[in-house]
């Protein structure tokens, strides 16, 4: 499985999905981000990854996407870890409360050993 738009790429390693975001998670990409969280979901797959190594930029709705659909997936023995976050970054989820609810990571080894 590999799904791919302009800025998101989805593929798996065995039952988790892995999100690549590449370029900036703006008001446009962060409802794109929603939908593919969404659909996630809807196909039954709830241990989810996603990869910001290449995003310099975050909106809170981007933000809000991700705890929403840690907090759902957690019900069904999920979850979603990020992994490769700019420090500038690490502060923003930090100062929203994200990092309290979405478990960061430094690698994508990492993240998908903590399933």
């Amino acid at each position: 499985m590999k799904i791919s738009s302009e800025k998101l790429t989805i593929r798996e390693s065995n039952d988790i999905r892995i999100i690549d975001v590449n370029g900036d998670l703006d008001s446009y990409t962060a409802v794109d981000l929603r939908k593919e969280l969404d659909d996630l979901q809807k196909q039954r797959n709830y241990k989810i990854v996603v990869n910001l190594s290449n995003v310099e930029y975050i909106n809170s709705t981007a933000v809000g996407a991700l705890v929403g659909t840690a907090k759902q997936v957690r019900r069904r023995d999920g979850d979603v870890k990020v992994y490769g976050l700019a420090d500038n970054l690490k502060r923003t989820f930090d100062l929203v409360g994200a990092s309290k609810v979405v478990e960061l990571y430094k690698s994508e080894a990492d993240a998908i050993a903590s399933f």
